[in-house]
């Protein structure tokens, strides 16, 4: 008889205020560096899932974002450490099989580091560029990775952390309990989909979304949203959370900005409440 799995408890780190220029600055440095991270999965896995072979994992022990498990001469993975803004490769142990720091450097040199790693781990040479299957704007490979904060970098990664264990604790709680924990490279966002009605075809099933934007795309500041799929019409839904609200101008779902709880003691327990009542009425509303 197998033993239940023991989950490691996470402590949440709370949130404080920073300039929003200096996080955003920070943040498109994070942004591109992620993308190197990315690569890996876009040229060196198996495509089965189009939409998931280059998304990343948030890693808490070590605070890191990871990508996909590649098949080399060794089994490795790559990872930023969101503690000292290098790049790694492990193997299934964690050895540590290539280390790079990107402090003062530019990503065109990350970028002939890992055709080096590559090479080495027999996995053939290719010319890597930030040529990925996406749209980004305003980086470029010449963006120097310069001026970094590692405090601030380190506090940055806690949004994710933070996210990442709301999510398990809520995906805990559903009975979707298989959803997956990830970072889309294209926008630095986490998500976790909860499926509230299974079609049999991943495709058309109905499901909410959880998620955490690092700012840039729902909202100039970093926040918290959760959408439907499909879309649903929120206008007649009950009020949420105070801070938060329901987003009806070019995208329909909830929204909660994180300037809004950088005041309150109980950030973890507010913001849970927040993904459970936009949730609840969310899947109310999908499911008729």
């Amino acid at each position: 008889m197998s033993l239940p799995r023991t989950i490691i408890k996470y402590d949440w780190h709370h949130l404080r205020y920073v300039p929003l220029n200096t996080f955003l600055t920070l943040k498109t440095k994070l942004h591109l560096a992620a993308q190197n991270v990315a690569l890996v999965g876009i040229h060196y896995t198996e495509q089965a899932d189009e939409q998931s072979h280059n998304t990343l994992s948030w890693i808490p022990g070590l605070w890191r974002m990871a990508g996909r498990w590649v098949e080399g001469t060794k089994t490795f993975r790559s990872s930023l450490s969101l503690t000292s803004f290098e790049l790694f490769l492990v193997d299934k142990k964690l050895n540590t099989l290539g280390q790079f720091s990107l402090i003062d450097k530019k990503f065109n040199q990350s970028l002939l580091w890992l055709e080096e790693q590559m090479g080495s781990l027999d996995l053939g040479h290719q010319h890597l560029s930030l040529k990925i299957p996406y749209k980004m704007t305003g980086l470029h490979q010449n963006l120097p990775f310069d001026g970094v904060d590692l405090d601030l970098l380190k506090h940055l990664g806690a949004y994710y952390h933070n996210t990442f264990i709301l999510f398990r604790d809520f995906r805990a709680q559903s009975e979707d309990a298989t959803s997956e924990i990830r970072i889309w490279p294209q926008f630095l966002n986490q998500t976790i989909n909860i499926i509230v009605k299974d079609s049999g075809d991943e495709h058309l099933d109905t499901y909410v979304i959880l998620g955490y934007m690092p700012g840039g795309v729902y909202a100039k500041e970093p926040c918290f949203y959760v959408q439907s799929r499909p879309h649903t019409e929120v206008a007649a839904l009950k009020p949420l959370p105070k801070g938060a609200y329901w987003n009806q101008t070019d995208w329909t779902g909830a929204l909660l900005p994180i300037s809004t709880i950088w005041h309150l003691e109980d950030q973890q327990s507010f913001v849970f409440s927040f993904y459970k009542n936009a949730f609840e009425q969310l899947k109310k509303a999908l499911l008729g």
